[in-house]
């Protein structure tokens, strides 16, 4: 299956996979709710950009040059990515967004690159002035050293 749908009335790539950094990861709160049983392959990947975590508990992640790490989450459904969208907080009809859902490339541990959905936090300066930014962007590790890994 290609990344692009044939389908000439939708205005959006047809892209089913989003690479996830923080609470929809493996092992977390909203990957229990949202992804467990709905997916079939976890995929772990790389991508660029700079990542913090917020005073409400959720990473962010911004545009940068650093190595950030997640997971890649297979396949999403158009039914499942709405889902996701409303709990990021993202329409894509709205300019007052949490999070804007952007196609990025990713990479595989064996150096594969994909396209997939991630959410990029909207407000670049609320989470550099109120959140820590997180070493070498894996959030993962993060939480572990603070001790709070559901």
């Amino acid at each position: 299956m290609g990344i692009y749908s044939n389908d000439l009335t939708s205005s959006e790539p047809y892209i089913n996979r989003v690479f996830v950094y923080g609470t929809l990861m493996k092992g977390f709160w909203n990957y229990k709710w949202f992804l467990d049983d709905r997916i079939s392959r976890i995929i772990p990947g790389k991508t660029y950009g700079l990542l913090y975590h917020l005073p409400e508990g959720y990473p962010a992640l911004l545009s940068g040059n650093e190595i950030i790490e997640g997971e890649v989450m297979e396949p999403v459904d158009e039914e499942l990515l709405k889902s996701l969208d409303r709990l990021e907080g993202y329409d894509k009809w709205s300019n007052n967004n949490l999070y804007v859902r952007e196609k990025k490339s990713i990479w595989t541990e064996d150096g594969e690159e994909m396209i997939c959905w991630v959410y990029i936090y909207a407000d670049e300066s609320y989470a550099k002035k109120n959140g820590i930014q997180v070493p070498n962007g894996n959030w993962r590790k993060f939480m572990e050293r603070r001790g709070e890994l559901i």
